[in-house]
């Protein structure tokens, strides 16, 4: 079975966006009293007439491509499918291919390779998976350089680019000074497997300048994700940037750097017991380890112990106890 990322490999945007009109005009003098209904993956009926379907933009404030969407009752603002060649299909479904070489970081060129990006950008993602602690991605241009990554028959992740020269979408006569990788994602459930890691890699290998960056705020997986690419190329600690604007001299921190300096402290709590000294330490997978001194005399001291992690963001404390005796 093919999907829409194969299906639409050789098909224009003004066929397809003409197909669906076509069938808007067709539910305008459907009977109303005898709707369709679609059944999505997770077994939910959804009927589908002239008040529950819509085009949306899909590129964002552009609104000269759009796609008809369909939404459920529960989700009026998220589309649950959309209609591309005379079939409405899934949002999971789009997110499918049956072609086997599609497989790794590959570029977005296709109106299919579009359309998956949308739905992971903005319905995958800003819909269903960003936390609150998070910004949503601007909607991705019809020109904006972009990779889906693909693994076992299916989009996973994404990144997008803004190269060395383009404009500035905040300062339109400004350039970027160096290529940033403007917005990376990996799909909740395909997690911990090494993604992030994959297409970071894979962005480092696209160019040949000598400084590339990587748009501020970062996440803080994203840090981790650049710390195991510099463990792994330690060569390359003058290459990765952390970029604010478009990435001039003065707007660039050393990732190498920043990582090292976020080498902050985990602190072991001391407390006491009739029979011996108690040390609680917290590790860095959060699991407590208790080491017991015995036959401790009496003490009147201060401690200060220090573990070094990176990213873990506790703050350094002094304990200061004081006891007579220990029995």
């Amino acid at each position: 079975m093919k999907f829409p990322v194969d299906l639409l490999a050789d098909v224009s945007h003004t066929e397809l966006e003409r197909l669906a009109h076509n069938y808007m005009n067709n539910l305008l003098y459907s009977n109303p009293d005898a709707p369709e209904h679609l059944t999505l993956p997770d077994s939910t009926q959804v009927t589908i007439n002239i008040c529950s379907v819509g085009f949306i933009p899909l590129y964002g404030s552009s609104d000269k491509q759009k796609v008809l969407a369909l939404f459920s009752p529960t989700e009026p603002l998220t589309a649950v499918a959309l209609y591309l060649l005379d079939q409405w299909w899934p949002v999971d479904d789009i997110l499918k291919t049956a072609d086997p070489a599609r497989d790794g970081a590959v570029e977005v060129e296709t109106v299919g390779e579009r359309i998956v990006l949308y739905i992971l950008n903005r319905v995958v993602y800003r819909a269903r998976e960003m936390s609150s602690e998070e910004l949503p991605f601007l909607c991705h241009g019809e020109k904006d350089h972009a990779k889906i990554l693909w693994s076992n028959g299916e989009a996973v992740g994404f990144y997008s680019v803004k190269p060395s020269g383009s404009f500035s979408n905040s300062f339109a006569t400004r350039s970027y000074q160096l290529p940033v990788m403007d917005s990376i994602f990996v799909r909740r459930c395909q997690r911990g497997k090494g993604f992030g890691l994959q297409m970071l890699e894979d962005f480092v290998l696209s160019f040949k300048e000598d400084c590339l960056g990587l748009r501020y705020p970062l996440t803080k997986p994203m840090y981790k994700v650049c710390e195991k690419y510099l463990r792994q190329f330690p060569g390359d600690t003058d290459l990765l940037w952390e970029v604010e604007s478009v990435g001039g001299p003065n707007q660039r921190t050393n990732m190498a750097s920043k990582i090292q300096a976020m080498d902050h402290s985990v602190s072991r709590s001391l407390s006491f017991t009739e029979e011996s000294l108690v040390i609680t330490e917290m590790t860095e997978k959060d699991v407590v380890i208790t080491t017991q001194i015995q036959d401790a005399e009496s003490m009147e001291c201060t401690v200060e112990i220090v573990v070094h992690y990176y990213y873990y963001f506790f703050k350094v404390e002094k304990y200061e106890f004081e006891k007579q005796r220990i029995v």
